[in-house]
């Protein structure tokens, strides 16, 4: 599993990458409700991960060692 956590003002994401299946999982860190809630994307889709991704912490760049994954971006 690949895994790298990123940050914008209060806001927080774990963007996560498992790699015998090829999913993607977007954990919304932030402690703005129920754990249970804070999934906000799993699915084998790099372009609909990184859309939740910016949906939680805004417009940030793709990190050097998931770039590979980001084709279709």
């Amino acid at each position: 599993m690949k895994e790298i956590r990123m940050q914008s003002k209060d806001r927080a994401v774990s963007f996560r990458l498992i790699e015998e299946s090829g999913e993607f999982i977007v954990f919304d860190m932030s402690l703005s409700g129920p754990a249970r809630d804070r999934t906000s994307y799993s699915g084998t889709s790099f372009e609909a991960a990184w859309k939740a991704v910016e949906a939680i912490i805004g417009v940030t760049a793709i990190p050097d060692e998931f770039k590979p994954y980001a084709s279709t971006l």
